[in-house]
């Protein structure tokens, strides 16, 4: 018998790997040449586009300095407006807590008229609008998730807290990026009544179950509580706070999770420079 030493079969003479890499560095090799040879033929080298869309704009290049500081403070006193009276227009208040929370909300207002004739002062025009970033990212996400949760009361209570706990923080940063003493001053007085309306809301609703002093204080303070929403406490910690301030809000999804966002200080996404408008 004659042996077959060839099979008729397409899968009788595979390509092996060294094959295949011989073939593939042939390619590049033949590639490489006629990209050398190629004609130089002029034009635009930039990279092409896809689609119709208009060229992005080109923003100003803004400046950290005071006026922008006090603005983008101003604009987050009026996004806290926006999200209080959001959740007051919808009747999540109570009829005791709406009494505060018109007052919380009068407040704003005027620190907001303060903060305008000091960026006016400072040769600048006021920013009498709610910070747009803020607005996306957190207010109306937060809003949503409060409006349909399972505890609408419980959970109006945290955002509110929540609110006014990131103006404190706010405002404790920005003091330290400010050069004009009148403008540390103003702020510092500010973000002490920002401090007090978030110790008073954490005195109403989480002293009598959790205490006044936080974990930086007490041995026996949790950070969360036991169906694992954040606690908040009225006294933190010994001095004014800059750190992330957790919401977790809205009803459980099918996994059992629900809304969690953290408020954080302004940062350069989040500043009202000098040519912006509204």
């Amino acid at each position: 018998m004659t042996e077959k030493h060839q099979s008729d079969s397409p899968l009788s003479n595979p390509m092996d790997r060294r094959a295949m890499l011989r073939r593939s560095g042939a390619v590049l090799g033949l590639g490489a040449i006629l990209s050398a040879c190629a004609k130089d033929f002029g034009g635009d080298t930039s990279p092409g586009r896809v689609g119709l869309a208009d060229p992005a704009a080109v923003l100003p290049d803004g400046t950290l300095d005071d006026l922008a500081v006090v603005r983008t403070m101003q604009s987050l006193e009026h996004a806290v407006v926006a999200a209080l009276e959001t959740m007051s227009g919808a009747g999540l208040y109570s009829a005791a807590q709406a009494t505060y929370i018109e007052r919380f909300v009068a407040d704003h207002v005027a620190a907001s008229e303060t903060l305008g004739a000091a960026a006016v002062a400072a040769g600048g025009s006021p920013y009498a609008c709610p910070n747009e970033w803020f607005m996306d990212r957190y207010v109306l996400p937060v809003y949503s998730a409060v409006e349909s949760s399972d505890d609408v009361a419980r959970d109006t209570r945290s955002a509110t807290l929540a609110f006014e706990t990131m103006l404190a923080h706010s405002y404790q940063h920005m003091v330290g990026l400010l050069s004009v003493p009148a403008h540390r001053k103003l702020l510092m007085t500010l973000g002490s009544a920002a401090s007090r309306r978030s110790a008073l809301l954490s005195i109403l609703w989480t002293a009598p179950s959790h205490g006044y002093l936080g974990p930086a204080l007490s041995d026996e303070a949790s950070e969360n509580d036991a169906a694992g929403f954040p606690i908040h406490y009225a006294v933190p910690a010994s001095f004014g706070l800059v750190s992330q301030i957790p919401v977790v809000v809205g009803k459980p999804d099918d996994e059992g999770s629900r809304y969690q966002t953290s408020f954080q200080t302004p940062a350069e996404n989040t500043f009202v420079y000098d040519y912006m408008s509204c």
